[in-house]
């Protein structure tokens, strides 16, 4: 890892809060790193490519006692991930996304199954259907707010201008909750967005660790407010296992019912990942059935594999 440090936050630190004094570093992350991404549906599309993404990671102690973070993410030459953190200690984290990385509200537990590498929808089509905001979550403008109170988590996010599905335009907002104090190694999760005028959604979930295995489950709906659009019910499972220090398997299946569908959409999956050193490799291999609930839809089926090498 490079890092260039004792970058000064001064400015950064006096807009959000009044300070006499502040230190901060800046450090830039990033990893040299070949994708392999085959998909019977593009034999003609070279399945190759190289990582092209740096991170800046910022931060310190205002004093106060408060912290502030800065982070940023360069992505193929533009800066499409970048986001703002104010800790406030025991009063929990107040933040903003200025696009694409809330990780507040539902960003938290939409997706709480485990896998050793990626989740069993991704690589096969551009749409991730059955999740928590499926319907739209406009990140960009972003605000969130999080905090812990012994064994519960809360977190909410809200968007005045959310743009559900690049149409719309109506406040967004988001509510996730998990308990661990039930038993020692389970998560209960549950969560609710609504994006205005497009749709509401709701999410329950159970994740379980009990040594090296985690197992998780999780139920979600889509509730689209037009009378012509499709509802989504999805049920999402896997599970993933830790052989040893450097190496993990998964495996996972989710099942999409579209209202009014022949079909359902299942989209399923295996997946590895293994660390030796600065050298990580993942790899999964996903498929897809019945896409959108359509019988007569092709199965795509996806090959991933990935090797890094971090500096």
């Amino acid at each position: 890892m490079n890092k260039l440090t004792k970058v000064g936050l001064t400015a950064l630190a006096t807009t959000l809060v009044s300070s006499a004094s502040f230190a901060g570093e800046m450090s830039v992350s990033g990893s040299a790193s070949l994708s392999y991404t085959g998909l019977n549906t593009n034999s003609d599309v070279n399945p190759w490519a190289m990582g092209d993404s740096v991170k800046f990671n910022g931060g310190g102690d205002l004093d106060n006692g408060m912290t502030v973070s800065v982070y940023y993410e360069l992505d193929g030459g533009t800066y499409d991930d970048y986001n703002l953190k104010l800790g406030m200690g025991d009063a929990g984290t107040l933040s903003f996304s200025g696009a694409s990385s809330s990780g507040s509200g539902v960003d938290k537990v939409k997706d709480i199954v485990p896998n050793a590498y990626s989740p069993v929808y991704e690589a096969t089509d551009a749409t991730d259907s059955g999740l928590l905001d499926s319907s739209g979550n406009n990140q960009t403008g972003q605000w969130g707010y999080d905090v812990s109170v012994g064994s519960v988590a809360l977190s909410a996010s809200y968007n005045p201008r959310g743009t559900a599905q690049g149409v719309k335009g109506d406040a967004e907002t988001g509510y996730a909750i998990v308990y661990s104090g039930l038993m020692d190694g389970l998560d209960l999760s549950a969560a609710y967005f609504d994006d205005g005028s497009e749709a509401e959604n709701e999410t329950f979930g159970a994740k379980y660790t009990m040594g090296s295995v985690t197992a998780g489950y999780q139920v979600t709906s889509v509730d689209y407010e037009a009378v012509a659009s499709t509802d989504q019910d999805a049920t999402h499972y896997g599970i993933s296992v830790a052989i040893n220090e450097q190496l993990s398997v998964g495996a996972g299946r989710q099942e999409i019912e579209f209202d009014g569908a022949a079909d359902d959409e299942v989209n399923s999956g295996i997946s590895a990942s293994y660390t030796m050193g600065s050298i990580s490799i993942g790899a999964n291999m996903n498929t897809l059935e019945s896409k959108n609930g359509s019988a007569s839809a092709k199965d795509i089926e996806a090959t991933v594999l990935n090797i890094a090498f971090s500096f």
